[in-house]
């Protein structure tokens, strides 16, 4: 199963529900740390998307679409004449209805209500919001993942208080990915979740079915500074933009008459450390997606950031698998 199959997994448990749902959307939590504390919930595993980045995956996981549907193949991917960040920009993204729409949920979108962009739009579009606390509170609290969980808990609890008594349905969006980047899954992350645990189980515990997923895993990374170079000097020479992608995935838009032989330079550029793929083989969407595709395959992979500990976007096990978790009602 894939995270495609989230709308209907949800709209099955709005139907049997006592109280209602409460959805955590946990940004870039391992299946792994999901199932080392979630120590109370029913975990499953889903697939995420390729690549395994939130802009595609939550687009995905609200809609049921692919991205070859969404149309947001990545967070860096052709719109026009150049490139657009998914996360801010404005590209034309399809009008699919998510399972937050259909519903009317309520959602506590946080860091996702600042964004002006147009992917923000399509995620939220039709939702009852509640406003986000200012940004410099929220930067503090992606710094320390148990201050994080209590804010969202305080948050959640308010919302339960204040939502109308037909109002079944309260979506939040939690983001330890900032954290993870930086620092991997230390302890602060575990103590998180195990806090996490424990409040689903007490919503449980009054009559909500609360439901949490992740989009994607993090790896830790090591990237070669000579193929951050070397990558650099192909997109200089060969392409007609900047390279797109996500993180341990990147794409190329080559010369016209260049596509081949960019196809093996990067193979041999790059050797052990990817595998390379055309693009349509993979099911990306394209003009978006450039024709030509490197996944990571090894830590020195050259990712866009090279300052970064912990990075995602490929297709190694820890990126790809994400948890569903269930804390089933009280009856």
């Amino acid at each position: 199963m894939s995270l495609a199959e989230i709308p209907a997994l949800l709209e099955n448990a709005l139907g049997k529900a006592q109280r209602g749902v409460i959805v955590l959307a946990v940004d870039g939590l391992s299946s792994d740390v999901a199932k080392q504390s979630w120590l109370s919930a029913s975990i499953s595993t889903l697939s995420s998307t390729m690549p395994t980045t939130s802009a595609t995956a939550l687009l995905t996981a609200l809609t049921g679409a692919p991205p070859d549907v969404h149309r947001v193949p990545g967070t860096v991917y052709r719109n026009g004449s150049g490139l657009v960040h998914a996360i801010n920009g404005m590209p034309a993204i399809p009008d699919l209805p998510t399972v937050l729409e259909r519903h009317g949920a309520t959602v506590l979108a946080r860091e996702l209500d600042l964004l002006e962009g147009t992917w923000a739009h399509a995620l939220l579009r039709g939702c009852n919001r509640i406003p986000a606390p200012p940004r410099h509170k929220l930067t503090a609290q992606a710094e320390d993942p148990p201050l994080l969980v209590a804010n969202v808990v305080a948050d959640l609890d308010k919302a339960q208080d204040k939502t109308r008594p037909d109002a079944r349905f309260l979506w939040t969006y939690v983001n330890i990915d900032d954290h993870v980047h930086r620092h991997g899954y230390d302890e602060s992350v575990h103590e998180a979740m195990l806090r996490l645990d424990a409040h689903a189980s007490r919503w449980a515990a009054q009559g909500w079915t609360v439901v949490a997923h992740s989009d994607h895993g993090q790896v830790a990374v090591d990237p070669d500074p000579e193929l951050v170079e070397a990558w650099d000097a192909i997109v200089r020479e060969e392409c007609v933009i900047p390279s797109g992608g996500a993180g341990r995935t990147r794409w190329l838009y080559p010369k016209a008459d260049r596509l081949e032989a960019v196809f093996d330079r990067v193979a041999t550029t790059l050797g052990a450390t990817a595998t390379v793929h055309h693009a349509a083989d993979l099911g990306l969407p394209q003009p978006e997606a450039g024709p030509v595709v490197a996944v990571a395959a090894s830590p020195r992979f050259p990712i866009p950031d090279p300052s970064a500990k912990f990075e995602h976007g490929g297709l190694s096990r820890d990126e790809i698998d994400v948890p569903y978790a269930v804390w089933q009602a009280v009856q």
